[in-house]
């Protein structure tokens, strides 16, 4: 067997007394669409913030392809890891947030070449001409040089998007990316992620509200609760036939929502 893409093992996310993550034990296998579903608070974002190591865990080890991301060995021992080790395997992840956060002072053009000529060193022509490929792929080589507030909603969103891809990840987080967006504008962002997902050129790790797009993109489904994985499965059996009564009424509450 080998290693997963991304391994947590007994990973524990506190804020004080509150447990966010607790001894969580999670992977994701290479090119493997795995979609978190569950309630607020149930610490669905909080995985894919620790992993982008955007907030400190308190215990336990994340692993991706199968190297310690917030640890390192040293001496036979693992010990924390340095800010240089950190860097090197986070390049191998981008993630998409559900509030753009694109740079409103740059236009579409600027936001997706800025990381890869100042973090990664590439060429300025070079980037220029990887970031319009990845405008065209989501739609949106004609507003190269637009800056997000001409955009709507949608078109940020593709265009953080093609950001994230600009820096060549093997893994993509995408956090609840169309939960700021008007109804209309959903499917233009859902069909870009689609395509992705079935590419299978990334390995991607998905939280949504978005019950038919994750039953349908999804190759695994996994539903969280008070800072557990409650129940994990194939989407057909994790939705047509769930075991867990949690689940069983998150999902009449969701699915009658629609």
């Amino acid at each position: 067997m080998s290693e997963p893409k991304i391994r947590f093992d007994k990973v524990l996310k506190a804020y004080g007394p509150l447990k966010v993550l607790e001894d969580l034990d999670f992977h994701v296998d290479a090119s493997e669409v795995v979609t978190i579903i569950g309630p607020s608070g149930s610490g669905k974002t909080t995985v894919l913030r620790v992993l982008m190591t955007l907030e400190p865990i308190q215990g336990g080890v994340m692993y991706v392809d199968g190297e310690p991301l917030n640890m390192m060995m040293s001496d036979g021992q693992l010990v924390p890891a340095s800010k240089a080790h950190v860097r090197r395997i986070r390049d191998k992840i981008g993630m998409v947030f559900q509030s753009f956060n694109l740079f409103p002072h740059m236009t579409a053009l600027e936001n997706c070449i800025e990381a890869p000529i100042h973090s990664k060193g590439m060429a300025k022509s070079k980037a220029i001409d990887e970031s319009m490929d990845l405008l065209a792929m989501v739609g949106l080589a004609d507003k190269r040089d637009h800056y997000p507030s001409q955009l709507s909603g949608g078109q940020q969103q593709r265009v953080a998007i093609a950001r994230a891809l600009a820096m060549r990840p093997e893994i993509l987080l995408f956090d609840e990316p169309t939960s700021a967006l008007d109804p209309e504008m959903v499917g233009e962002v859902l069909s870009v992620i689609r395509r992705l997902a079935e590419s299978g050129d990334y390995t991607i790790l998905l939280v949504t509200h978005q019950m038919g797009f994750a039953r349908d993109v999804s190759d695994r489904v996994c539903f969280f609760d008070g800072g557990r994985m409650v129940e994990q499965g194939k989407p057909e059996a994790l939705f047509g036939h769930p075991r867990n009564e949690r689940l069983k009424q998150f999902l009449s509450k969701v699915l009658e929502a629609v």
